[in-house]
């Protein structure tokens, strides 16, 4: 009996000693596994983190770009509402100085008046001084021949 015990015995380690290398296999087998899982998993993810990643890039730069053009558009803004003002500074300082000119021109057109109304009547006075000394001297002529 005792023989047959330990023969039993024998066979009994041998058959524990293969469970417990198939269990091991397993063990090895489901870590694999386990490692191929969370290899996938994280190539997932880490596609899911990049495409998430690329489309908040995306968002940023369009809420970029919106904010670039408004100020440019607010810089545009300024910039032809300095330029309108620039204008209209420019646009009365042309009408002064146009005025101001025509007040020049009014002063010496009055002054070339008046400067040709002296010499007229300057040439008046010696015309009709003339002209009279002409008179007297005619009838001068005619009072001595009326007297002869």
């Amino acid at each position: 009996d005792e023989e047959d015990n330990e023969e039993e015995k024998g066979e009994n380690d041998e058959e524990a000693s293969e469970e417990d290398d198939e269990d091991e296999d397993n063990e090895e087998e489901s870590l694999a596994e386990d490692d191929e899982d969370n290899d996938e998993e994280k190539e997932d993810n880490d596609e899911e983190s990049l495409a998430e990643d690329d489309e908040d890039n995306d968002d940023e730069k369009e809420d970029n770009d919106e904010e670039s053009l408004a100020e440019d558009d607010e810089d545009n803004d300024e910039e032809k509402e300095d330029n309108d003002e620039e204008d209209e500074d420019e646009d009365d300082e042309d009408e002064d100085n146009e005025e101001e000119s025509l007040d020049e021109d009014d002063e010496d057109n009055d002054e070339e008046k008046e400067d040709n109304d002296e010499e007229s009547l300057a040439e008046d006075d010696e015309d009709n001084d003339e002209e009279k000394e002409d008179n007297d001297e005619e009838s001068l002529a005619e009072d001595d021949e009326d007297n002869d």
